[in-house]
């Protein structure tokens, strides 16, 4: 089952990734801290879930990074965008593709877990 440890692994790390350019990129711009952790906020949420990796909780966080993505693709068309944007880009599609994979697996993996 190399492939749900490489899932794992991409799929934390592009997490940690989206945090961090969020958080840079609210820096860069001089964004005030509460609006800050507001717009990271939803991703905190699902923290506990992705330790305990549930595969629920990847689903939902797909759908939650389809909506970080849509943003990151608007803010990309304005004039002071900066490489920490395109970095939460790369990490949002990341998350996206890992998140949905790494669920699937987990509940393939479950499932014939359950059948043995």
């Amino acid at each position: 089952m190399n492939y749900l440890r490489l899932a794992k692994v991409v799929c934390r790390s592009a997490y940690a990734l989206l945090i961090v350019a969020l958080v840079a990129d609210s820096v860069v711009a001089g964004t005030h801290l509460a609006l800050t952790f507001l717009a990271i906020a939803p991703l905190l949420l699902f923290l506990p879930g992705l330790v305990r990796e549930n595969h629920r909780t990847l689903a939902y966080l797909c759908f939650v990074t389809l909506l970080y993505f849509t943003a990151i693709v608007t803010n990309l068309f304005e004039p002071d965008k900066n490489l920490f944007t395109v970095l939460a880009l790369i990490a949002v599609t990341l998350l996206f593709s890992s998140a949905m994979m790494y669920s699937r697996w987990l509940r393939a993996a479950a499932n014939e877990q359950f059948e043995n």
